[in-house]
């Protein structure tokens, strides 16, 4: 999705099916991406020039946007290209990097897999209801499961990285910091 060099995705990355798991998504989410920028532009213009605003998109806006968030969630896991805060980089030993990628990892795998878990729940529970939104009423149930989905294979994802730490191949394995220039002390 940034355009940054697929290899961040270990193995998989030279393998054609590596590729597809993240243009498929990645893809995704840019097609509706461009939906929601074309969707937006019509409803400004009509509610603007024709006070006619587009019925419907604020609706159509909250299920798009859980789509563009939740189709990269997995490859951006296992790429490692979330947003992070590094204030405490300066002073993490570089030799420590990978165990720390590790436990983080392990950590935010187990949270997102009990998200994904409670949203399955939530899903079942709206289908059951027959939830809708309110003017389109298009079924909320299947973005609740499509979220569930994407966060249990971001949770894989995040595991798949804590093996590649462990045998010393993740993301920032042996680079010092990604993207960053190696620091020292309080230079």
């Amino acid at each position: 999705m940034t355009g940054q060099p697929t290899d961040r995705m270990g193995a998989l990355s030279g393998t054609r099916v590596g590729r597809v798991l993240a243009a498929v998504p990645d893809g995704a989410s840019s097609i509706v991406l461009f939906a929601l920028m074309v969707m937006t532009c019509i409803d400004v213009i009509g509610r603007e020039l024709l006070n006619d605003p587009l019925d419907g998109a604020t609706e159509l806006t909250q299920l798009m946007l859980g789509v563009i968030v939740f189709a990269v969630l997995p490859t951006v896991s296992l790429r490692e290209e979330h947003v992070s805060v590094d204030l405490l980089d300066r002073w993490f030993p570089d030799r420590l990097i990978g165990t720390r990628q590790a436990v983080l990892n392990f950590f935010m795998a187990v949270t997102i897999g009990i998200l994904a878990w409670r949203v399955w729940i939530s899903a079942e529970r709206t289908a059951d209801y027959g939830d809708a939104t309110e003017y389109l009423e298009i079924p909320i149930a299947p973005m609740e499961f499509f979220i569930s989905i994407m966060c249990a294979f971001a949770a894989l994802a995040l595991m798949a990285n804590v093996g590649r730490y462990c045998i010393g191949t993740g993301p920032m394995s042996g680079t010092g910091r990604s993207d960053h220039p190696p620091t020292r002390g309080l230079e």
